[in-house]
């Protein structure tokens, strides 16, 4: 079985999970966890308006699969990675919420896993397979944000 970022996405949420349920953590409090819910609710609307995108381009959303279109619009215009940077924003709201400052450290493995496997491979194929027009687009979008 292959692994993708939503499968790391699910064993850092749990990871963070455990952590704080098993360890020391202060009481939440309201405003926090507005504001957690917020990067959540962020997290979700960047991933899957980027995924409907891919859909409708009728490209590959999974990783290194064949990519036909080069997606350029929606948060595409300001960020190459809006569905990573989602997962990121996700990991972050969850961490707030559970204020546990241990759960930062599932927060940079996330970051860094995907950065490793996935994006700069991605990126590669990106140029591979639409040449100009995506170190264009690489060089007018930033990587994150």
């Amino acid at each position: 079985m292959k692994f993708y970022p939503p499968h790391y996405l699910l064993i850092l949420s749990l990871c963070m999970l455990v952590t704080w349920y098993f360890g020391e953590s202060s009481p939440q409090n309201l405003p926090l966890i507005l504001i957690g819910l917020g990067f959540i609710g962020l997290g979700f609307l960047l991933a899957f308006n980027s995924i409907a995108r891919f859909v409708r381009a009728k490209t590959g959303v999974v990783p290194f699969s064949e990519s036909t279109t080069l997606i350029t619009e929606g948060f595409y215009k300001y960020t190459r990675n809006p569905m990573y940077v989602g997962m990121n924003s996700f990991l972050l709201g969850l961490m707030l919420i559970l204020k546990n400052p241990l759960n930062i450290f599932f927060l940079i493995i996330f970051f860094f896993v995907v950065r490793n496997m996935f994006v700069l491979k991605e990126e590669v194929q990106m140029e591979e397979t639409f040449g100009e027009d995506y170190l264009t687009y690489k060089r007018k979008v930033r990587r994150w944000l």
